[in-house]
C-alpha cells in the first residue's frame, strides 16, 4: 500500500466519520438546513481534489476535475437542501 493510497483512505474516512457529528448538530437545530446541505455537497469536490492530487494529475486536469465536481455539487445543492427541509418538517 502506497502513501498516496493511505492519504486518500484517510480523506475518505474523515469525510465519513464527520458526517454523524454534522447530522446530530443539524437534528438538534444547532446547524441550519443550508449549512448542512453545503457540507454534504462540498464533499464531492474535496474528494475529487484529493484524488487528483494523490494520483498526480496535471494542474489543468485537476482544475477541470474540481470544476466539474463543483458544478455537479452546485446542481445537487438545491435537491439536498430541499430534502433536508422536508425531513425537518416531517414530510
Amino acid at each position: 500500500m502506497t502513501t498516496e493510497t493511505i492519504i486518500l483512505a484517510l480523506l475518505v474516512f474523515a469525510m465519513v466519520v464527520t458526517r454523524p457529528f454534522e447530522e446530530s448538530r443539524w437534528r438538534s437545530g444547532r446547524m441550519s438546513d443550508r449549512t448542512s446541505a453545503l457540507l454534504v455537497v462540498a464533499r464531492l469536490p474535496i474528494l475529487v481534489l484529493g484524488f487528483a492530487l494523490i494520483t498526480a494529475r496535471t494542474p489543468e486536469v485537476t482544475l477541470l476535475m474540481v470544476v466539474i465536481a463543483g458544478g455537479v455539487a452546485a446542481l445537487l445543492f438545491p435537491v439536498v437542501a430541499g430534502r433536508l427541509r422536508r425531513v425537518r418538517e416531517g414530510r
